[in-house]
């Protein structure tokens, strides 16, 4: 098979480093990952206590989870692929300089402005090194790209998800992990790559954003993960006996789900490759982790693991996800949109706790990583990020936000919560909500159909008046469509 070996243009160090046996001090730099999904649903992680979490193989993850912090309350910025990574890069709500859904490659703008500061530019003073894995999806015009925006060091695929295994659309244009780019996997190769880069750069902080396609659609899977799964959900053999009947959709050892919006679709099978495609980037977590205890600096690194947004939706049937009991999903300012699964682990630093207190979102990962860094956070601009280490080491008391707000202006839907209380208003589903949006306890009515409009009056206006006062001078966002 055919090796692509094409140069890059950073260069990596290769000097082994022993690991410093005394205890761990917080203001040592450490390690940071940020390990994103895109599209996995609120129950699709093996660690929740929902149905759909027993029908998902993340083993890896829920030792992850077991071994952190779980935020029952982890939310996102924004429930679309492009803004959501806008927010989590600048630690600003994406609707601050008009980005609130996707374009569409190649003409892809949507990304934050040249203006906009993303992790990796301040933390590279600090003597940081910094890498992208995977689906980029901020902008592929020129100045757009992540070493323009600040990182040493890319590798993945185009704006949006692509293909699996680089059919329609060539490899990256560099292979540091050596493996072959012949029939290569999207998944395993994004961290092959993450993998290179961590053997690589262990002896020095580093900043890795580890950005998985996978479970987003197209829906490809190999056999071997269709079998794992299988072999561990016999539930699920009847809809394998049925792929391996669709011989058109088999190229060797991989599948193709093909269309996967219609009437008459397997939803079994989408299931069924949608749990093997996420059991690859659990896969991907497991030798992650496993890097890091190799070169002993697993106790000097803050993971964080979360979903992009909520799993996809698209009536008459889902795309494989599952957000419930949540309501709606990705494109939703309902918390079926907005809320994911949420893991920080950072062994010595972070005790094991299911948190179903602190109310966190995406954007603090801008502001956790800069401060953990040394550095500081941009004082002539608005940061929605907040630091989470104080709160979760109990250096500070109370919630990290007063609010979380949402928009998607141009489908006149936004929402906001603060507390317990959360105001929605959706023109889609204004028919199913009371005049001027509705008012729910999130943490009572998880669902969000339970209305308190009438109950409690004065407290939806404050909701209302306070998401109107935020979001007064934004500007209008741009001419985009979702993804």
């Amino acid at each position: 098979m055919k090796k692509a070996y094409i140069e890059c243009s950073i260069i990596f160090m290769n000097v082994w480093t022993v690991a410093i046996a005394q205890p761990l001090k917080i203001q040592d730099k450490p390690n940071i990952i940020v390990i994103l999904t895109d599209d996995q649903g609120y129950a699709d992680v093996g660690y929740q206590e929902f149905p759909a979490s027993k029908e998902v193989l993340t083993p890896n993850l829920d030792e992850l989870a077991k071994t952190g912090m779980i935020f029952q309350n982890g939310y996102v910025a924004s429930s679309t692929c492009g803004p959501s990574r806008s927010s989590l890069l600048t630690g600003r709500s994406s609707s601050r300089f008009g980005v609130e859904d996707n374009n569409t490659w190649p003409d892809d703008n949507s990304g934050p402005p040249p203006d906009e500061i993303l992790i990796p530019k301040i933390i590279s003073e600090y003597g940081y090194i910094s890498a992208a894995f995977g689906k980029w999806h901020l902008g592929e015009l020129e100045g757009m790209n992540p070493k323009d925006r600040g990182f040493d060091y890319y590798w993945g695929g185009r704006g949006g998800s692509g293909d699996y295994f680089f059919k329609k659309n060539p490899q990256p244009p560099c292979w540091n992990s050596g493996k072959s780019a012949d029939e290569a996997y999207m998944t395993d190769a994004t961290t092959d790559e993450a993998i290179a880069f961590i053997e690589n750069n262990h002896e020095r902080p580093f900043f890795a954003y580890i950005a998985y396609n996978a479970p987003h659609s197209p829906f490809e899977t190999k056999r071997q993960l269709v079998e794992r799964v299988v072999d561990e959900r016999p539930q699920f053999s009847n809809a394998y006996e049925r792929m391996k009947t669709e011989k058109d959709k088999w190229d060797g050892e991989n599948y193709d789900f093909g269309p996967f919006k219609g009437l008459n679709l397997d939803m079994e099978i989408l299931r069924l490759v949608y749990i093997s495609m996420l059991m690859a980037v659990d896969d991907g977590v497991g030798e992650i982790v496993e890097t890091l205890e190799k070169y002993g600096i697993r106790e000097n690194t803050l993971i964080f693991y979360l979903s992009d947004n909520g799993a996809a939706l698209s009536r008459p049937n889902d795309l494989g996800g599952v957000n419930l009991p949540l309501r709606s999903g990705k494109g939703s300012v309902y918390d079926g949109g907005v809320r994911v699964p949420f893991v920080m682990n950072w062994p010595g630093i972070i005790k094991p706790l299911w948190n179903s207190d602190l109310i966190v979102s995406s954007m603090d990962i801008f502001t956790t990583s800069i401060e953990l860094a040394g550095g500081e956070i941009p004082k002539d601009r608005i940061i929605d990020g907040v630091n989470l280490i104080p709160y979760i080491t109990g250096e500070k008391q109370g919630q990290p936000h007063d609010y979380l707000f949402f928009r998607r202006k141009a489908r006149n839907s936004w929402s906001i919560r603060k507390g317990d209380m959360k105001w929605v208003y959706n023109e889609k589903d204004k028919d199913a909500e009371p005049e001027g949006g509705g008012l729910y306890n999130i943490q009572l009515n998880v669902s969000e159909y339970i209305d308190l409009s009438q109950k409690f009056p004065e407290q939806k206006e404050e909701l209302k008046n306070l998401f109107y006062q935020i979001t007064k001078d934004f500007p209008e966002p741009r001419n985009q469509h979702d993804e």
